[in-house]
């Protein structure tokens, strides 16, 4: 193969700092061998590369510029080195500067996308970036501790403080360590200082635990989150690593929680009957009232009707999916009249002939919920479910998009849901809309649950009559638990 002409010399900056790139513009390119007192002496770039190994040596007179191949090459041109180099500069900068929890993958199509040549973007696949963009990523901070204790240590130590300061720098996030491992109770409390005093002027807060976004390292039960409705807008106020779900662990956080908030005394606690996070509330705080869920206690109901058998027999009796979902209201009607409802009920399904196959349901209803009605009532309540929790998991999965992230990556994401949340608070301070009108289906449940409500306590219609009017509302939740297909003409609430 003859040799290529040459021309003049161009060069660029190689990977490695401080190298030096030469060509010619034909694809062929150099690193300098050796500097003699008139030319350049180069050889190939894949010198000495495994497998490659090319003999191509090039010389650069110092005189003229011009660069000469001496010495054929056992490769294809390079057209799109530089362009290359260029790129994957890009994407490493990028990494560096973008935002916690955003997955490499997503950085890279992005720019990928900016690159309107296929030759050129081909190159860059996943193989070939992901360790380099993970190692740019974290390269920053130290290797991740075993132990959420130590994760705190290390959050508390002044040289790590930036990673939990506030977007706009004049606050911090991480609070402190509570707990202790002898009981496995420790847990990590993140709540800036203006959101702690925003905290003691709430009255009602919602509360939730999600598992997808927990960091594998190091290991943890959940991210606990403390939740409060604004206006129309739902705050994420604090968030806690906790290694334990035991009611222990929830006991020390709730003291904790009143020693840096004196004034937090909500008088109403929504969240997801879980038995341990209820006793603790009821017993920091006597004078409160724990809430239930209509969704998860409606999904329950369908759930359980489909354990027994009785999802067949929804699916192609509406009479039969009409009693499931008057079950799944009973935490509409008042307090006292709760079992009177199921009562009627009763009556119902046994003039109706289908007392045989749904004894099973009363029976559940009567040794697993008439115990807990006081926590299962909704009637009056602003908030019938624990939506506000479901919503704020769903903001920190925009924001942490990647499932059991790396703990740095969570730890900057909720850095983001602060601000993020505060910027909301001061919208709605400023009267400001945040978010859009609500549906009209949401309106009309309301106008629906109200009237029916308002004629209940006036005594105009009967418990059983109230549940077979309102039983519509919990429609989705019963068919959700019985997994039914449904399409979207319900009008009832969902989670």
């Amino acid at each position: 193969m003859a040799l290529a002409p040459g021309g003049p010399v161009q060069c660029f900056q190689g990977r490695v700092e401080n190298s030096v790139i030469l060509h010619c513009g034909d694809g062929l390119h150099y690193h300098i061998r050796e500097i003699c007192r008139s030319r350049l002496r180069l050889h190939c770039r894949h010198y000495k590369s495994r497998g490659l190994g090319c003999p191509g040596t090039a010389s650069v007179s110092l005189d003229t510029g011009f660069l000469k191949h001496l010495q054929n090459h056992n490769h294809p041109p390079d057209h799109f080195l530089k362009d290359d180099y260029a790129l994957r500069t890009a994407i490493i900068q990028e990494t560096t500067r973008s935002t916690f929890g955003e997955k490499v993958m997503s950085i890279l199509n992005r720019l990928k996308m900016r690159v309107h040549e296929p030759a050129l973007a081909s190159r860059f696949t996943r193989v070939r970036m992901a360790s380099s963009m993970y190692k740019k990523k974290y390269e920053s901070y130290p290797p991740i501790p075993k132990t959420l204790l130590y994760l705190g240590v290390l959050l508390g130590s002044p040289n790590m403080r930036p990673v939990c300061k506030t977007v706009d720098g004049s606050d911090y996030i991480f609070q402190g360590v509570v707990g202790n491992s002898l009981n496995k109770t420790e847990s990590i409390v993140f709540v800036s200082g203006r959101m702690i005093q925003f905290l003691q002027t709430r009255e009602g807060v919602h509360v939730d635990g999600t598992f997808k976004k927990r960091p594998r390292k190091p290991k943890c039960r959940q991210i606990f989150n403390i939740v409060v409705k604004y206006g129309d807008i739902i705050i994420g106020v604090v968030r806690v690593l906790m290694r334990s779900k035991s009611e222990a662990a929830y006991n020390e956080l709730l003291d904790y929680l009143v020693d840096v908030a004196p004034n937090f005394n909500p008088r109403r606690v929504w969240c997801d009957f879980e038995r341990a996070i209820m006793n603790a509330f009821r017993r920091k705080f006597p004078g409160c009232r724990v809430v239930g869920c209509l969704w998860h206690y409606g999904v329950s109901i369908g759930r359980h009707a489909r354990e027994i058998g009785l999802a067949p027999m929804a699916g192609e009796n509406e009479l039969v999916l009409s009693f499931i979902r008057s079950i799944c209201a009973v935490p509409l009607l008042p307090l006292h009249l709760m079992w009177r409802g199921i009562i009627e009920l009763w009556e119902e399904v046994t003039a109706s002939g289908w007392h045989n196959e749904l004894l099973g349901m009363f029976q559940y209803l009567e040794l697993e919920w008439r115990p807990r009605f006081p926590e299962l009532c909704v009637f009056g309540v602003d908030d019938r479910t624990n939506n506000c929790s479901e919503s704020d998991n769903h903001m920190m999965a925009n924001v942490v998009p990647q499932n059991h992230p790396n703990v740095w990556a969570l730890v900057g994401g909720f850095v983001q849901m602060e601000y993020l949340a505060w910027c909301d608070k001061i919208s709605v301070d400023h009267f400001r809309a945040v978010t859009p009108a609500r549906r009209v289906r949401s309106v009309l449940n309301d106008q629906r649950v109200r009237r029916a409500s308002q004629m209940i306590v006036n005594g105009d219609i009967t418990p059983g009559h109230f549940l077979q009017h309102i039983s519509s509302i919990t429609h989705a939740a019963a068919v959700y638990g019985l997994q039914l297909r449904d399409d979207d003409s319900d009008d009832s609430d969902e989670d």
